[in-house]
Order: structure tokens, then sequence, then C-alpha cells
């Protein structure tokens, strides 16, 4: 019985069955030319396939039959020899735990010496990245004045780490995170080769929950593989953590409220039932992107029902907390700390905004008694919206007064200042706001102001000067607008 993982079972043993496509075509023309470079540097996230083209490269310049395009036989003792692994012509070093000078010295030792059957000998050095100064320092005498017998395939998963003058020597190769249709094909060869059965679209549901790794795919399905039979897409959101009981809608409903303590015990929960956080993370940002899309007048996007009461500026400030966590989960000592961290700085970073207004009706009339007063209350978020991308001003003006008295049919707004209430009733601004509001209501109203007192600032300058710096900056943008200048 075969107990090989699927990963290294079905890993690529010629370059054109490289599942990525764009480093096979760069492989093929280096080896079709004939002028291999001395030193190659194989760049890019773990799981892309640097590992298996380097041990291809490796066979493909030492092959005793290749084809006319380059291509390693796979048959001859020195290919075999390769793909077993038991070649004494292909070193392979984790950096990782041979990274101090001492082990750089050995090598340039060793290296000195003829290969043992093959043409070239093969260096394969993993996580480069990891060695230190010194070894980097000796590394770069040997890529400097290399034996015509060797070649050096660095990897690595972060090439800013590497020093510049490493870097100059190498041919480089940038291995990109794969397209899920790469992973696709790349898990398509596993289940022929396995006779395993899939549910449409489970291959697809793999490919876009591993961020480009096509190793993390074949373990996934090597795991859905173990329980035999069918695999279903059901069962499939279930191990990947993305059933409809992990889905962000709920989380996303406690941070319009900004309730911290139930977010926090959301997130737990979501954590506590082996969710995947990077999937949940996205799908966060997936749905917030949607919401701004949608508020920005895209019509064809359905907007998420729980994210309707933000605004413009709230998304994009969620956007930002969720962006920064999804690089953080990928390195986070605490798993969910993240997560959390981005739910604490939304949920105390000011007040609850609204509640989301009720779906307007056609034939919505306010009903008589003390509730109409509320009706426009809950509806003055959209009624803001709705006169901003009208008259932005109108809006800034709005945004410094507030709903006074409703009685059905007039409605009065509370000011503070006495050119913001003149404002207000000119014919121009009065006619906006009433068209807006009686469209909103679903009810033709009129417009009164009243001048109500001032709000009373606090004593202590430095807070004075941060006191509700958004609507200090509405009537900033106000005033520019109308004196036709700038204000300092």
């Amino acid at each position: 019985m075969d107990t090989k993982a699927y990963y290294l079972k079905y890993r690529p043993q010629k370059i054109s069955e490289l599942d990525q496509i764009e480093i096979g075509e760069s492989l093929a023309k280096i080896l079709k030319s004939g002028k291999i470079p001395h030193a190659l540097l194989f760049a890019g996230a773990r799981g892309t396939g640097k590992t298996s083209s380097a041990r291809i490269l490796a066979k493909a310049v030492n092959c005793l039959h290749p084809s006319p395009q380059g291509e390693p036989c796979n048959k001859c003792d020195i290919c075999s020899e390769i793909t077993a692994g038991t070649s004494l012509d292909l070193i392979e070093i984790d950096a990782a735990s041979n990274r101090g000078i001492d082990d750089i010295r050995n090598l340039r030792e060793k290296i000195k010496l003829m290969p043992a059957r093959c043409k070239y000998k093969v260096y394969i050095v993993d996580e480069v990245h990891m060695l230190t100064t010194e070894a980097f320092n000796a590394l770069l005498k040997t890529l400097e004045e290399p034996p015509v017998h060797a070649i050096f395939i660095l990897c690595t998963t972060a090439p800013e780490k590497l020093p510049e003058t490493i870097i100059s020597r190498c041919t480089r190769f940038n291995f990109k995170k794969a397209k899920p249709e790469e992973i696709v094909k790349s898990l398509t060869r596993v289940t022929k080769g396995e006779k395993i059965k899939t549910e449409k679209g489970v291959l697809e549901q793999i490919a876009n929950s591993v961020d480009g790794s096509f190793r993390d795919a074949h373990k996934i399905l090597e795991q859905l593989a173990l329980v035999g039979g069918m695999i279903t897409l059901a069962e499939t959101q279930k191990i990947l953590g993305q059933s409809d009981d992990l889905a962000p809608a709920k989380l996303l409903e406690i941070l319009v409220g900004k309730d911290v303590k139930a977010a926090l015990k959301e997130v737990d929960r979501i954590f506590q039932s082996g969710g995947d956080l990077a999937y949940y993370n996205q799908e966060i940002l997936n749905r917030l992107r949607e919401a701004l899309l949608e508020k920005l007048g895209l019509e064809e996007v359905e907007p998420p029902k729980e994210l309707a009461g933000l605004n413009i500026e709230q998304i994009k400030d969620l956007i930002a907390l969720f962006s920064k966590s999804a690089g953080e989960l990928k390195v986070s000592p605490v798993p969910q700390l993240p997560l959390e961290l981005a739910v604490v700085a939304w949920c105390l970073s000011g007040k609850a905004p609204p509640k989301p207004p009720a779906e307007n009706k056609s034939n919505f009339s306010l009903p008589k008694g003390n509730g109409q007063l509320q009706k426009v209350e809950e509806k003055w978020q959209q009624i803001l919206e709705n006169i901003k991308p009208m008259n932005h001003s109108i809006e800034a003006l709005l945004k410094a007064a507030r709903p006074l008295k409703f009685d059905g049919q007039a409605l009065t707004l509370e000011v503070f200042y006495k050119f913001h209430k003149d404002r207000l009733e000119t014919e121009k601004c009065r006619s906006v706001v009433e068209e807006v509001v009686s469209q909103t209501l679903g009810s033709q109203i009129r417009l009164k102001c009243v001048l109500g007192e001032k709000p009373t600032l606090p004593q202590n300058p430095n807070k004075s000067k941060n006191l509700n710096n958004g609507q200090n900056s509405d009537i900033i943008t106000l005033a520019s607008e109308i004196f036709g200048g700038k204000v300092n």
C-alpha cells in the first residue's frame, strides 16, 4: 500500500507537468537554449512548486536521454535516482537548520569534488533567507567563482531578506500564488490517479480556500478522501470551516451595533468551532467590499443586509481593520488575536451608527401619534445619504442639525448657528430637503427650522480641538463652499 502523501506522490516530474505555466515556459526556454545558469533563485510563497521545479531542473540537466525540448526522460538511471531521492549529486540543504558559516564552509569544501555520476552537482538550498550574515558572505564567494560542474538553486519565501549581492548573481524566477484553476488542474490529476469521486464544486471550493498553495490543497483533498466514498460539497465546507453557521454575517451585524462583548464571543465561537480564521476573515472582507460597491451605486451588486446601517466611511474603516488582521493571522502566536483586535478597535472607536432603516414601501405613510418623530430619526441616516449626491453642502448642514418635531406634515429641525438656519431656509436648500425627505418617508412634508442653544464646548483646550472632528470637518467644507474659498 502506497502511504506517500498526495503532494509527494503526484509531484510533477516533467516541465510540461508543472502547474505554474509561466515558470514551466521559462525553464523550458533555458533548457532548450543549452545555457544553464550556475545560480538560480526561486522566490515565492510556500506550496507554490519551488522545490518540485528545482528537482525537475536537476533531472533535466543531468538526464542521459533528454527530449529535444530538454525534458527529462524519467526512465534512465540518473532520472530514477533523482526521482527516488537517492542521487549523491543532488544535495538538498535546509537553511533553517544549517544556517551558520560552518555549514556553508563545509559545503564549499565538498563542492570542489567532481560529481559521482551526473554531469552536474545540483545544490537546492531551501529557505535560503535564513542564513546568517557570515554564511551569506561565504556563499557569495562560492557564487562568484563556482565550479563548472555545480549548479545552485536557492529557494525562498522571503526574497526581500536576501542580500542584493546574492540576488544579483542569480537568475530569478518569481513563483506567484497559484490561480484557482491551476490548483483544480493539479487536484484533478490526483482524483484520476486515486480514483476519487467528488461532487461538482468540491475541487473549486478547495482551490479557493488555500491561498494559492498546491501543497495545502493536496493535504485537504487527502483528508477528505480518508472517509471513503463520494466527497460531498457539504463535507468539504465542514472541513474548511465554511459552513453556514460559521458565516461572517452574524459578526458583522454585531459590529454594526458596536457590541464589543458580543463580537468577541462570536469570534471565540468561530475559533472553538474549528473554523478557518483566514477564510473567515476573507469572507468578511468580501462582504464589506460588496457593501462598499453598493454604496457607490453599482446596482448589480447585492448588498449584504447586515451592513445596511453603515455609511461609506465606516465601511472603509472596517475594510482597513480586517485587511490588517488578514496579514497578521498568518504569523500570530494566538490564532484568533488579530480578529479580536480588529473587533475591539472598531467597537471602541465611537458610538454605534444608527440602526438600519426599515424597508421603504411605495405607499408608506407615517402613523399619527407619538411615534412619528422616531420614524424620522430612524431614517435620518438614509436621508443624509440620499441628499449627499444631490448637494454635499446641504448634507453638511443637516449633519449639524437634528430632527426636533414632526406631526406627519411639518418637519421641524433644530439648528445651532444662525447662518446654518438662514442657509437651510433658502428656496434652493429647502426644496431639496423637502423633496428627499418626502420621498424617503412616503408622504409630502414641509420643512421648518428653529434656532437652538449652541452646544457647550469642554473647557480643556486639547479636548475641544478634537471635539466631533467629523462634524467640524463637514462645517469647514460647508463654509468653504458658501464663501467660495479656503478656510484655515
